[in-house]
This record gives structure tokens, sequence and C-alpha cells, in this order.
């Protein structure tokens, strides 16, 4: 794959991350009360409040898609957010629980989030040439 599609590719699956961890940020209170982010903090036996749980997920979000973007740390982000987004599948997503409109919109998040899985574990194979994390390994 050439350079310049490895980079457009790195930005576009950025992209997504870091416009709804903009939007977690400025919205927090409705990301505070999403059942799923409630349904996790009961799993942790409320150790992790919805509330800190909530800025948890925006700062995953955010300072994952900038390091894809840049090409930062490249692996060890996608690796976050690949962990990130297969919990999103399972605790937001499980449309095979759900009827009519829920699930068809349910279903369809959660294919979109698979191949955005697809798409990080391809970074994690090959971060690209055009990354931060390539410029400190020819150094």
């Amino acid at each position: 794959m050439s350079d310049g599609l490895h980079s457009l590719g790195r930005v576009l699956v950025s992209v997504v991350f870091i416009v709804f961890g903009f939007l977690q940020f400025t919205h927090i209170g409705g990301y505070i009360a999403n059942p799923a982010v409630v349904k996790f903090s009961s799993f942790t036996g409320g150790v992790l409040s919805p509330t800190i749980i909530a800025y948890l997920v925006a700062t995953i979000d955010l300072v994952g898609g900038v390091c894809i973007l840049l090409g930062y740390q490249t692996r060890s982000a996608a690796i976050v957010l690949i962990i990130f987004v297969a919990l999103t599948l399972f605790l937001s997503h499980h449309f095979w629980t759900m009827q009519g409109s829920a699930r068809a919109a349910n279903q369809a998040h959660f294919y979109k989030n698979l191949a955005l899985i697809g798409a990080l574990l391809m970074l994690i194979g090959n971060p690209g040439s055009l990354s931060i994390d390539s410029r400190k390994s020819r150094i």
C-alpha cells in the first residue's frame, strides 16, 4: 500500500475516536447516565463510578485517536482501542437481545465497530512509514 493511502486510512480511523472523545467531554453528563457506563460501573462493584468511567472513556477515545492520527505509540494505542471497542460491542450493541429498530441500529453499530477493530489490527501490523513511530525508529 502506498504511504499516502496508509496515512489517509490512519487519519480516517482516528477521526472516529477523536470526534467521539471530544463529544463525550463536551457532553459528559449524558455519558455519565449512559446505560453501558452504568452497567460497567456495576461490573466493578461500584469501585469505579459512572463519572470516572465516562471521563476514562472520553480520554481513551480522544488520546487514542490523536495517537493513531499522529502515528505515535500506534501499536499501544491500537491495542487499547481494540479492547475498548470490543467492550463496547458487548456492553452497548448487543443487538441479538433487541427487536425492531433498536436491533437494526445496534446491529449496524456492532458491525461498524468490527470494521474499526479490523483497521486497528492492520495498524498494529504496520503503523506506516509516515508516522512518528517510523521516524523514531530511523533515528
